[in-house]
């Protein structure tokens, strides 16, 4: 079965955004062990930090616990984000316009 999902990109403050599940009506957040989980609330810890890497791909970076960055694995699983830096391939991200 292939599941597919939309995530809204939305600008937070310059340079910040969040990330919302269409289908799921949840957010993307990350707790302080760099575990992301689906949350309806918004805080803090939805928010994140975006830069633009060399190679034009875009980085996540927890606003709330620096150094943890969004990561999924090459197989699609998520990574735990205190385990990520910008420099492994799986925390890179090219969004759609």
């Amino acid at each position: 079965m292939h599941l597919q999902g939309l995530i809204e990109i939305s600008t937070v403050d310059r340079g910040v955004i969040s990330l919302f599940g269409v289908r799921s009506e949840l957010f993307v957040a990350m707790n302080s062990r760099g575990r992301l989980y689906g949350t309806r609330v918004f805080g803090d810890e939805c928010k994140f930090k975006e830069t633009l890497l060399p190679n034009n791909y875009n980085a996540y970076e927890s606003f709330v616990y620096k150094g943890f960055y969004i990561a999924l694995s090459k197989h699609g699983r998520v990574k735990r984000g205190n385990k990520a830096t910008t420099a492994m391939t799986v925390t890179h991200f090219l969004p759609r316009l």
